[in-house]
């Protein structure tokens, strides 16, 4: 568990700014194709593949009984192999939450949906984390099940996915270097700032500092395990994702 919340910490990390699925609706398959070419392109061996999205469901402060029939709508849909449903509410209620962790064969699903009281009306929010161990091969085929589950228009969800790999052993400088050389030009990408960069090859895009980014890359050395991690996400975590799972 340790290690699988330190990885999606530094997924997080590799995020900055916002991203507007809804301006760029022909692109989201591009994204995860640069993402996959860019990661073979690097020699790494897979560790896991995850991708996520956050949706508005409405615009009403929901009852934790109406959150339960959407989760059980939603798991329905996804269909694990197994599930475990976590319900939380707030003692002020001004938030109600039900999590459901699901798994089924390489793949585990964290599904959340969380209903905010706001002075007016509320608004509800539908969260999908999907990690899949040891591939990236399903990234595209998740991504049409979270917008099949959730039911709402694609144009209205906003996704993100990373790919985390690892060399044995630590690489030089020089090495790490050549690996995200190889990693960008692989999809035609140039370097922006120091984790992030614009491909060609993946339409979409945010803007950062007035430069166009829509794939992130960092390599790491765990002195703890011996090995260098290689992360490469695509596009950046929203903003507005980010506020709602702090």
């Amino acid at each position: 568990m340790k290690k699988r919340v330190f990885l999606i910490l530094i997924c997080a990390l590799l995020a900055a700014g916002s991203f507007g699925a809804a301006a760029y609706p022909d692109a989201n398959a591009a994204e995860e194709e640069a993402l996959v070419s860019s990661f073979e392109s690097t020699g790494a061996d897979v560790l896991e593949s995850t991708i996520s999205c956050w949706t508005k469901l409405n615009c009403r402060f929901l009852s934790m009984k109406e959150i339960e029939d959407e989760m059980t709508e939603i798991t329905r849909r996804i269909n694990p192999d197994r599930a475990v449903t976590v319900r939380s509410a707030e003692d002020d209620g001004q938030l109600n939450r039900v999590v459901l962790y699901g798994f089924k064969n390489n793949k585990v699903y964290n599904v959340s949906i969380e209903s905010a009281k706001k002075e007016e009306a509320g608004e509800t929010h539908v969260i999908v984390d999907i990690s899949i161990d040891k591939s990236y091969r399903d990234l595209l085929t998740e991504k049409q099940n979270i917008i099949n589950a959730v039911q709402t228009d694609e144009s209205s969800i906003n996704f993100s996915s990373c790919i985390i790999g690892t060399y044995k052993g630590r690489l030089t400088v020089e090495e790490s270097d050549k690996k995200a050389e190889i990693a960008l030009q692989s999809i035609n990408a140039k370097k922006i700032e120091s984790i992030s960069a614009f491909s060609t090859g993946a339409e979409g895009y945010m803007m950062s500092d007035r430069n166009r980014v829509n794939i992130q890359l960092a390599i790491r050395y765990s002195p703890y395990e011996d090995k260098t991690y290689i992360w490469i996400g695509t596009p950046p975590i929203p903003v507005e994702y980010r506020e709602i799972i702090h």
